[in-house]
């Protein structure tokens, strides 16, 4: 007998196949990898980390071997703070994610929530769905996870991350554009390494950051 179908994902099956479509022709239209760190690297990592509070609106992608589903994104982030709900199309319910440094809740639509320090882990015992909550947060900013240790990093030719490999996902980033005079990534296509069947998309609508005082 087969295991149940999450009722999230179930509804927003149908809406998948065209926001992949969209992601991939973003990703394939990035111009070619530069394996060598830009020398001005670490200027740019320093202005990226300014941006420290922000709203994002977007589109995520989730595939699996034997299911898929889409959701809106809405993002808000106050330093280490974080309020992500992640919305089902069709008025199907919404997951809310609030955070910091020192732990995580997540609510579902029939009232369940749950507290813990690891986010990632979290979210997938609740969901079923694997999402790199706290990863997330600095790869949004096209920048690796501070601190945690980098397998693979390459560059565009304007000198922008393009693809990572760090704790366990493989990151390609793309679509970059100008955001209060900072490059940051708007499509992102992610995969596990001990998961192969497991992708991540995310297109986002809209990046209105905050940047802190130098």
């Amino acid at each position: 007998m087969s295991s149940p179908v999450n009722p999230y994902l179930e509804v927003v099956r149908d809406c998948l196949g065209l926001i992949l479509v969209v992601l991939l022709t973003s990703c394939a239209s990035l111009s070619e990898q530069v394996l060598q760190q830009p020398a001005d690297w670490e200027q740019r990592l320093a202005h990226h980390k300014q941006i420290d509070n922000w709203i994002i609106k977007a589109r995520l992608g989730i595939q699996t071997e034997y299911e898929g589903g889409s959701f809106d994104v809405n993002w808000q982030q106050l330093l280490d703070a974080y309020d992500i709900r992640l919305i089902a199309p069709l008025g199907q319910g919404a997951v809310q994610i609030t955070g910091d440094n020192g732990g995580v809740t997540i609510h579902l639509a029939n009232g369940q929530s749950e507290y813990a320090e690891d986010a990632e882990a979290l979210f997938a015992s609740m969901t079923g769905l694997s999402l790199p909550v706290s990863g997330l947060q600095d790869w949004l900013r096209g920048m690796p996870i501070e601190g945690e240790k980098i397998q693979h990093a390459s560059w565009n030719e304007q000198g922008q991350l393009y693809k990572l490999e760090q704790s366990g996902w493989r990151i390609e980033m793309s679509r970059y554009k100008s955001v209060t005079d900072v490059e940051l990534p708007h499509a992102f296509y992610l995969e596990r390494e001990d998961r192969p069947e497991l992708s991540v998309r995310l297109l986002v609508r809209e990046w209105r950051p905050t940047m802190s005082k130098p």
